[in-house]
């Protein structure tokens, strides 16, 4: 909201206009500072009487005009203590205009990259800050002075602070600020909150992107690099499933898809990750989906194990390829899926966060190429147990060991994973070493059963006896 001593330039009627005495004032009092800078004290007494005067007579572009002066004069003197000085005194003038604030800060942000060091600098847009705050006509300013100053403190070092400082913007809520503007701000809060593993605050700041403006041609840089941060996201908590959504959002994208090495990549990761994820109807659409992709030629080690999963057919373990599946980019550096190259380095969290940062990683899995590679045997093994299930409708434990080439205690421990998942049916008898996958129906499926049975009895008497009537005509038989 705007402070509530600034009126709205555009709704007070000025009781005179100063604009020709102005007009002819303030060249003859900035000229002598031009000349001297020890003139600076006597110009602004001399500029700050003519604000007064315009500021009472409600002449907001008179005023305006004079509060640039003000500025201007300071910086032509070099004295950028007194521009912060001035820059707060006339912002809390009485019955201060809302086009002169407006005009103050608009002016300020101009003098930002003309400091001489990054102390000056720190300390103008710590002054802009301070008069911007709260007022919302000046919100698109003071948000890309606080992405300045976030940039300024990550530059020292800290990054924490800038992550912090970066949080204060709601940018989602600066009207005026255009659609990429502000998606790519959202994406910095991100790489930031990312930086100091703050994984909550990311998550809630990834809710305020808009996917569907993701889609939009101009937004292609930014929509890759929006899922690249997501996949770093959800490495984090290996959740598989996300991260081969974001890859196929990345594989998608046109600019991707225009560069043979970048879309083969991404359809590499997106095959490893989908594989490497728990298995649902979501994932199995989405492997019988990329499976129609033409570019899976020109990956073999990756299309063979892709048509053989999506299949009713056992995969065997070892893999015939399983060196050059090793070889895959998930397989070798965890680092390499959250594509980290595209990431600017950045420190851990301070020990303020430490707390926090233990909390949300308590009962985070390690994600290692070891573990993903154990994930993938496991994936395997799923599949082969899915497939083994389709075929028999009880087999001993024995057997099903024998295919699995699994000894008859992990095997037990994949099949009661499964059936706690609810991937598959199944009912084990130990002492009889048998493995029952029908499962049995209940009394009101067999009805159920039964009455579809008859009816369709039923539709093939009366479809015979249509056919024998029909002939009968036909024929004239009597």
């Amino acid at each position: 909201m705007s402070d509530p001593s600034s009126d709205s330039s555009a709704s007070v009627k000025p009781l005179k206009d100063y604009s020709s005495e102005v007009k002819e004032k303030i060249p003859l009092i900035v000229e002598p500072v031009k000349q001297n800078s020890a003139a600076l004290d006597e110009a602004l007494n001399a500029l700050l009487a003519l604000e007064k005067k315009t500021r009472l007579a409600a002449d907001s572009r008179s005023t305006s005009e004079v509060a640039k002066a003000i500025l201007s004069v300071c910086v032509i003197a070099g004295n950028w203590k007194q521009l912060n000085d001035q820059i707060s005194i006339i912002s809390k003038r009485r019955a201060q205009l809302q086009k002169v604030l407006e005009t103050v800060v608009q002016e300020g942000v101009t003098y930002v990259d003309r400091t001489p060091d990054k102390e000056t600098k720190r300390a103008l847009i710590e002054a802009l800050r301070t008069v911007s705050a709260g007022k919302i006509f000046v919100e698109l300013e003071r948000a890309r002075l606080t992405r300045q100053l976030a940039a300024m403190e990550e530059s020292e070092g800290r990054s924490s602070e800038a992550a912090d400082i970066l949080q204060e913007v709601q940018v989602e809520t600066i009207g005026t600020m255009e659609a990429k503007e502000k998606a790519r701000f959202l994406l910095e809060q991100i790489r930031l909150c990312l930086g100091k593993r703050d994984y909550v605050r990311t998550e809630i700041i990834a809710k305020k992107v808009d996917r569907k403006q993701l889609k939009e041609e101009e937004f292609q840089d930014i929509k890759v690099q929006f899922f690249k941060y997501m996949i770093q996201y959800h490495t984090h908590f290996g959740n598989y499933q996300e991260i081969a959504t974001a890859w196929r959002e990345i594989y998608h994208t046109p600019s991707i898809q225009s560069s043979p090495s970048e879309s083969l990549h991404a359809l590499s990761q997106l095959v490893t990750f989908a594989l490497l994820s728990p298995f649902d109807s979501e994932i199995s659409d989405m492997l019988h989906r990329v499976k129609e992709e033409k570019k899976l030629a020109a990956l073999p080690q990756i299309k063979s194990v892709l048509d053989a999963y999506t299949s009713d057919e056992i995969v065997s373990w070892p893999l015939s390829n399983e060196n050059e599946w090793k070889q895959q980019p998930a397989f070798v550096d965890t680092s390499s899926s959250s594509s980290s190259a595209s990431m600017s380095d950045v420190s851990l969290s301070s020990s303020s966060d430490s707390s926090d940062l233990a909390e949300s990683e308590k009962n985070t899995r390690k994600d290692t190429p070891q573990t993903r590679w154990e994930d993938f045997h496991k994936r395997i093994v799923q599949h082969n147990i899915r497939v083994i299930g389709t075929y028999y409708g009880r087999l001993t434990s024995a057997r099903l060991s024998s295919l699995l080439q699994l000894s008859p205690s992990v095997t037990e421990n994949y099949l009661s994973e499964m059936v706690s998942s609810k991937q598959l049916y199944a009912r084990v008898d130990r002492p009889a070493g048998i493995i029952e996958f029908q499962q049995p129906r209940t009394a009101a499926a067999g009805v159920q059963a039964w009455s579809e049975d008859i009816k369709k009895l039923l539709q093939l008497v009366e479809s015979t006896c249509h056919l024998i009537n029909k002939e009968n005509m036909k024929h004239k038989i009597k």
